[in-house]
């Protein structure tokens, strides 16, 4: 987590003409699993960080009820204009976006 936290920082310290690399920037992070006993992947713990220009609500924490966690990456590519009707693979695929943190 400290790693992560420097990583982000460093987008902090780049300026750009309207902000921070930050601002205009979205980083995702990701557990491979949520419950490493039985390598469950409903409920995978994701961060993400920056606003993506101004797309995406900052300071939420977002309980996804054990949503898949490709909704997250499927949300990221809809972002960055990315257009694919779904994303993810079997039970993982999904076509949802992760709404509450979209302006």
């Amino acid at each position: 987590m400290e790693s992560w936290a420097q990583f982000v920082e460093s987008f902090t310290k780049v300026r750009e003409v309207d902000g921070t690399l930050l601002d205009n920037t979205l980083v995702l992070a990701h557990s491979d699993v949520s419950f490493a006993k039985v390598h469950d992947v409903l409920g995978i713990p994701a961060m993400l960080a920056g606003r993506a220009g101004g797309k995406v609500k900052t300071g939420l924490h977002i309980d996804g009820k054990g949503m898949a966690g490709t909704r997250v990456g499927y949300t990221a590519l809809k972002l960055m204009g990315v257009n694919k009707p779904s994303w993810g693979v079997n039970s993982n695929n999904t076509s949802q976006e992760v709404g509450d943190i979209l302006v």
